[in-house]
């Protein structure tokens, strides 16, 4: 069932009214009648069966029928990536949201090429909640706004990640070999479409990063980051099947 997103459902709702642009989708794309029923989520976990009590206009009435709070699994996982060309950091953000990612960091690297940053962490927040919405993913993912590297490696320590750094060359640890001894927040980075420069490289040893290599091939910047979560989200499910 296709959900949609209501940001001010509570455990405590009982009857709800949606408008915008959810109205139109319920209402204008899925041709949802009175007495149909919906699945709604908050982003923050909740997730709501309810019946289309009222159609008006503008906004229909919903009756919450079942609620239940989907308890999001430890440890949890972000990604660091550079903005990129012909919308694939939206790719990037759609496909990782549908696969579990809680948390994402636009990054300005040396090597980016679309510098352009003006409402992109709007735009990047509305690719996420319609990949929820597809997904029935119940936690819509904080997207931070677009900083400079230099910010970035000194911020995710204090946000409570250890960065892994996708390296093409130079590294033969695979990320298994890190999941295996520490179950910890990772912060999976990945760099632009020329990779990082030699003074990134050296901040980020100087910050203490860890490196990790995805194989023989080079890979397209989203390719990295889509490759990367699987890998991790396979081995969280492994070892805990209920993983969400």
């Amino acid at each position: 069932m296709p959900g949609f997103y209501a940001p001010h459902l509570t455990p405590e709702s009982a009857m709800l009214e949606l408008d915008g642009d959810e109205f139109h989708h319920i209402v204008n794309v899925f041709r949802k009648q009175k007495g149909d029923i919906v699945l709604l989520t908050n982003g923050k976990g909740l997730l709501a069966h309810c019946e289309i009590v009222e159609i008006s206009r503008k906004f229909l009435l919903l009756k919450i029928k079942e609620s239940k709070q989907v308890m999001s699994s430890q440890p949890s996982l972000a990604v660091a990536f550079s903005l990129l060309r012909n919308k694939n950091d939206h790719l990037l953000v759609e496909k990782l949201t549908e696969l579990g990612v809680k948390e994402f960091f636009p990054l300005l690297l040396q090597y980016t090429v679309r510098r352009s940053v003006a409402g992109i962490q709007r735009k990047l927040e509305k690719t996420a909640i319609a990949a929820i919405k597809q997904c029935d993913n119940a936690y819509l993912p904080r997207i931070n706004e677009v900083t400079e590297f230099s910010g970035f490696v000194q911020a995710v320590h204090q946000k409570g990640y250890l960065p892994l750094v996708a390296r093409e060359r130079g590294c033969s640890i695979n990320l298994a070999d890190y999941l295996k001894n520490d179950p910890a927040h990772y912060c999976i980075v990945i760099g632009a479409e020329g990779g990082f420069s030699p003074a990134e490289v050296e901040l980020m040893d100087h910050f203490g990063f860890s490196y990790f290599s995805l194989g023989n091939h080079v890979l397209r910047a989203e390719t990295a980051a889509i490759a990367a979560v699987a890998q991790m989200l396979g081995y969280y499910l492994r070892e805990d099947p209920d993983y969400y």
